[in-house]
């Protein structure tokens, strides 16, 4: 059994599909930094599907800095590092103005905007809190 939850469906690549269930699960904390992460064969024998798929969404998450790979041990989730963090704040910049002006656009008040922020952290089962 897969230490992340993933259902496969048509429409969105495969590899797509396993680089963002393991990012929810980074992002709920059901994976840890530094938890062992499955071997390519492992998930391709899981979800029946081409290992070369899978290797696609192992290199995808360690060029996200999602995942660590040790030479001859495995991947493992990668520690949160200074630099990664900056990347993340550079990344969510954009999203985040178009939010807030999509905000200001519908006449949502800050208060809102950041409740239904929490109300979608609570649908997703995501603690941002947990992640800092």
């Amino acid at each position: 059994m897969l230490p992340f939850p993933i259902e496969l469906t048509a429409g969105a690549p495969i590899y797509e599909q396993i680089v963002e269930a393991v990012r929810r699960a980074v992002a709920s904390g059901r994976l840890k930094e530094g938890d062992r992460f499955p071997s390519v064969r492992a998930i391709s024998a899981e979800l029946r599907v081409n290992p070369n798929t899978v290797q696609k969404a192992v290199t995808e998450l360690t060029s996200l800095g999602l995942l660590e790979v040790h030479p001859g041990q495995g991947c493992y989730i990668a520690t949160r590092s200074v630099s990664t963090v900056r990347q993340q704040r550079e990344a969510l910049a954009p999203l985040l103005e178009r939010l807030v002006i999509e905000a200001a656009h519908q006449a949502v008040d800050e208060a809102t905007l950041l409740e239904l922020l929490r109300a979608k952290c609570r649908e997703l089962k995501i603690n941002l809190d947990s992640n800092s």
